[in-house]
């Protein structure tokens, strides 16, 4: 069975989200490589995801920490931080656009990494 995600994981993963969609709403894929050392390829099909979702001029952030894992109306929290049985903590995080909520879907890993924890972008979906 997967262990708890403790309050200080939650927070580090929403901080590194928070981080990692910062990037992504300048929807630059120079930027995502440069930051968070992703290949071409796929910061291309990143930046190319957010554009079948959002319209280019709408800003792109995740709910604050203060309201983060308060669960919404249908029961989830926007950004859910959960344990993994293969040891990651995994996240989805619902992707706000201009601060209301939108259909997609950020799905994330956090992997701890000498001490510190480290961003794996998954996949955006609906």
């Amino acid at each position: 069975m997967a262990a708890a995600v403790s309050d200080s994981q939650r927070r580090q993963a929403h901080a590194l989200a928070t981080a990692f969609v910062g990037i992504l709403d300048l929807r630059d894929p120079v930027a995502l490589q440069r930051e968070w050392a992703m290949p071409p390829a796929l910061a291309g099909e990143i930046c190319d995801m957010v554009d079948s979702y959002f319209a280019a001029q709408q800003r792109l952030s995740l709910a604050p920490l203060a309201q983060a894992f308060v669960p919404g109306k249908g029961g989830r929290p926007p950004v859910d931080v959960y344990a993994t049985d293969a040891g990651p903590l995994g996240m989805e995080c619902l992707l706000l656009a201009d601060g209301k909520p939108g259909e997609a879907i950020l799905h994330l890993e956090v992997a701890g990494h000498d001490g510190a924890l480290r961003l794996i972008y998954k996949y955006i979906g609906s």
